[in-house]
């Protein structure tokens, strides 16, 4: 059971979405608890893509007492962290399966990142009620926070596009933050083009790399989901489409990708799938 980074080395590359869209399948096909969350002081996306889903007493709760890491801050301050505090300050999507906790809205960028040690103490607590945790943090080198969570995750999910400059500063070490080297990674495309002739297969075979990549290809009907704050709709109107549906290559991939990160952690993920008693896989 782990913690999962996502990462890339430049903004504008599609992290966010996947994150979304990993944590969404895990959420309704796998009988683990899971926590998705956005450790930033600035832009909030996750929850908004979620927005139609989120349960309405979690969302009552919050308005009350204050939203996810702003609260836990506060109680990381006083030492009043216990197992199941941060499952108490999250929001519902997928009951016993899924939980978001949400980024904070009340600190600004220097207090956030002033605040890095006890946002990691927050993560590291919620190692002790969560199986998964999967955390979309800030781009680029610089952020303390983001470099805590890449410190202390089990794995590096790192994010890249088929653009040349970006794939370029990555297989180049160009500005990696010093977190990342000796970390075990897996390199995801988002946003994936398969048409392109920058496909992954030949972007790895240029910089020598053996491994396998995953692929996150690009749905402009998830867009709209994320946009229309239902991602657990999408997802739950996609997962049975066949061959010939328009959005079958995209959850086939998300499925894959899941079903991967999942197994990086220690995660037996033919046991804990949904239809594990049905004999299915």
């Amino acid at each position: 059971m782990g913690q999962i980074a996502f990462w890339s080395i430049g903004h504008g590359t599609g992290v966010t979405s996947s994150v979304a869209a990993i944590a969404s399948i895990i959420g309704s096909e796998y009988r683990i608890r899971t926590l998705v969350s956005q450790p930033q002081g600035e832009e909030c996306t996750l929850e908004r893509g979620f927005s139609r889903s989120i349960n309405t007493y979690s969302r009552d709760l919050a308005t009350d007492a204050g939203t996810g890491l702003d609260a836990l801050v506060r109680l990381a301050r006083s030492g009043k962290l216990e197992r199941e505090t941060v499952k108490n300050n999250a929001l519902l999507i997928e009951r016993d399966r899924l939980d978001l906790l949400s980024g904070s809205e009340r600190m600004n960028r220097l207090q956030f990142e002033n605040a890095s040690g006890l946002i990691g103490n927050i993560y590291a607590n919620a190692r002790n009620y969560y199986d998964c945790i999967l955390l979309d943090i800030r781009s680029g080198t610089d952020s303390p926070a983001a470099a805590r969570a890449l410190s202390e995750a089990d794995l590096v999910v790192v994010c890249l596009t088929q653009n040349a400059d970006m794939l370029e500063r990555y297989f180049n070490r160009n500005g990696w933050p010093e977190e990342l080297h000796g970390k075990k990674q897996l390199l995801l495309f988002s946003g994936y083009d398969p048409r392109s002739k920058y496909k992954a297969a030949n972007i790895l075979r240029k910089y020598g790399r053996r491994e396998p990549a995953l692929t996150v290809p690009y749905s402009s009907d998830f867009r709209d989901a994320i946009n229309d704050g239902d991602i657990k709709g999408f997802m739950a109107r996609s997962r049975s489409v066949d061959r010939r549906h328009d959005n079958y290559p995209f959850m086939l991939e998300v499925r894959r990708t899941a079903e991967k990160l999942l197994e990086e952690i220690g995660i037996n993920t033919r046991l804990k799938h949904v239809d594990a008693a049905k004999g299915a896989s």
